[in-house]
């Protein structure tokens, strides 16, 4: 049953940055009733996401480490090992990091309004979350997530670059 949690949520949680992630490289509608109402949907979205990253990191420490951080380190160090050859924990940090985080940029999004937020503020974010993202699928996930994760991101990226070409997109506070 834990293990089942730890999976379920964080695959889950994946699904749910996706859909950030897929928004926020794509744009915000222009017009403002589609605005409106897809931020508020995403805003949703990514509240839920929060909700279930907090729960995954519960039934992790409850179900595998036995709320040790020494045991969730070595956990983390032994399986960057396996794929990288790098024995290091040290990803356990920006979990915590995102821990504190995630909560405050969802009250942030629901104050502020999810396009209004400045683009840095969006990359970094996404760079921290991606980076997240990315071993639980590529690092710590099921094989299948390699074969899946890959192409999606470079489908992703092509599709972002192929399409601000000569069609650049601006939220409604002028950045594109």
């Amino acid at each position: 049953m834990g293990d089942f949690a730890v999976l379920m949520t964080a695959r889950l949680m994946v699904l749910t940055y996706v859909v950030r992630l897929l928004v926020d490289v794509h744009g915000w509608p222009t017009d403002v009733r589609r605005l409106e109402k897809w931020e508020r949907a995403v805003r949703w979205v990514w509240t839920i996401g929060c909700s279930i990253f907090l729960l995954h990191v519960v039934a992790a420490f409850q179900f595998v480490h036995g709320w040790s951080h020494a045991a969730a380190y070595a956990h983390t160090a032994k399986q960057t090992a396996a794929v990288t050859g790098w024995q290091w924990g040290g990803g356990l940090w920006i979990n915590y990091a995102l821990v504190l985080w995630w909560p405050v940029d969802v009250v942030w999004s629901w104050r502020r309004g999810m396009d209004h937020l400045p683009r840095g503020y969006v990359i970094g974010m996404h760079m921290i979350v991606g980076f997240l993202m990315f071993n639980a699928t590529v690092v710590f996930g099921a094989e299948w997530w390699r074969w899946m994760v890959v192409p999606t991101l470079g489908a992703l990226v092509w599709s972002r670059w192929d399409g601000r070409r000569g069609d650049e997109r601006i939220a409604p506070d002028g950045r594109g």
